[in-house]
């Protein structure tokens, strides 16, 4: 039988263990996604560039990548890069030109526009002539989380 401070600690446990669930494993997309955005711009600004206007059709390309690598239908990396070209090719008239930064593991939108200034090629897309920005994110079982960014002008 518990007593009145055996039940009070219990309650205690339990609501820090709920607690611990809610932030670790259901930090709202949205949340990540801005992050990402923000100092994606921030870094361009930096280098006295316009800031990209993120969209919800590319978001909605970017987040089907990462949750496509998060459940294993793909390997990590640019598979299905044609595909989603095409895609990118029927909601953006007219279309130049488009590339894309893949990551995971980071915890934070800062953390993964962090790893992509110090690769060089993730580099040159964060500072490419580009307009527009989708961004997706994307957990897998563990809790790691997949980005995608895709450029487009």
């Amino acid at each position: 039988m518990l007593n009145s401070s055996s039940l009070i600690r219990y309650s205690s446990f339990t609501y820090s263990l709920v607690l611990f669930f809610l932030i670790s494993f259901s930090i709202p997309e949205q949340g990540l996604t801005e992050d990402t955005l923000k100092y994606t711009n921030q870094f361009r600004k930096s280098k006295r560039l316009p800031a990209l206007i993120m969209r919800d059709d590319l978001n909605a390309i970017a987040r089907r990548h990462s949750e496509n690598m998060a459940r294993r239908r793909s390997g990590f990396g640019h598979t299905g890069y044609n595909q989603r070209e095409l895609q990118v090719r029927k909601v953006i008239k007219p279309f130049n030109a488009m590339a894309e930064n893949v990551a995971y593991g980071a915890s934070s939108g800062k953390q993964v526009v962090d790893l992509w200034k110090h690769s060089s090629g993730h580099r040159r897309n964060m500072l490419g002539s580009y307009a527009y920005v989708g961004i997706g994110t994307a957990r897998d079982k563990r809790g790691i989380i997949y980005y995608t960014q895709i450029f487009v002008r």
